[in-house]
């Protein structure tokens, strides 16, 4: 095994290790609260690109990596799309009543299933058909192409959907003014894993400009929001470190 391969087994392992407990801590913080710990467009976006990896619609596999243990890859997100099916649970099974416009209460769940067939068809092309820059003239195939084909292994994707991801963490705290469904160690196992990913994506050699924009923006919001679910905390004399 060679070094980078070891690290990169490293690094896919703790972005497990703190992503997996996340979801659970939502789906079991969401029906503690009876309510979703996940916000409902962040679910829409998040789900169906596990659907693509998970069910092997594209490869989870970097080009670049030609190491890659393509079928491990496979079921890790095999597996957190099983997870997250428990925060789906939580969005259908409390999702409808948060809501006071007749309009979303009378179509709430006809609104679910249009927003992930819509989510996965526009996840499924923009992975298989975008094409990235290749600033790093990384070698595939024995070539050099200008353009890496498609989403490689769905860093792009992924870190669109984490960012947007961050910001609506934030939204539903302001607005429930509350930490319903929320925890600090929730925010923090986010916070850690999204570290965790982009480590994984800098050891392959991945990173690129719009990356490290990405990134930097998502490190700002998910950093902000586990400041203000640790404040909000206090606030309500709940322990952060306790309240799982």
């Amino acid at each position: 095994m060679e070094n980078r391969d070891f690290w990169l087994y490293v690094t896919y392992g703790f972005l497990a290790i703190f992503w997996i407990p996340a979801y659970i801590l939502i789906i079991r913080r969401g029906i503690l609260d009876h309510s979703y710990g996940m916000p409902i467009v962040a679910m829409l976006g998040n789900w169906p690109w596990e659907w693509i990896f998970g069910l092997d619609l594209a490869s989870p596999c970097p080009l670049v990596w030609t190491a890659c243990p393509e079928r491990a890859l496979q079921l890790a997100n095999f597996a957190s799309m099983f997870l997250d099916a428990g925060i789906v649970y939580t969005i259908v099974r409390y999702g409808r009543d948060k809501f006071s416009n007749p309009f979303i209460r009378k179509y709430f769940y006809q609104i679910l299933v249009f927003g992930l067939i819509s989510s996965f068809l526009i996840q499924y092309t923009f992975i298989t058909e975008v094409g990235f820059p290749n600033i790093h003239h990384l070698v595939i195939d024995g070539q050099v192409p200008l353009f890496l084909p498609g989403d490689s292994g769905g860093s792009y994707s992924a870190y669109i959907l984490t960012f947007v991801m961050g910001i609506l963490f934030i939204n539903m705290l302001t607005e429930r003014n509350s930490l319903e469904g929320q925890s600090f160690m929730i925010a923090m196992a986010m916070l850690l894993g999204n570290i965790a990913a982009y480590v994984f994506i800098a050891i392959l050699n991945e990173v690129t400009p719009f990356l490290n924009v990405l990134f930097g923006l998502t490190m700002f919001v998910n950093i902000m929001y586990a400041m203000m679910v640790y404040k909000k905390s206090l606030e309500l004399g709940l322990h952060p470190f306790t309240r799982w």
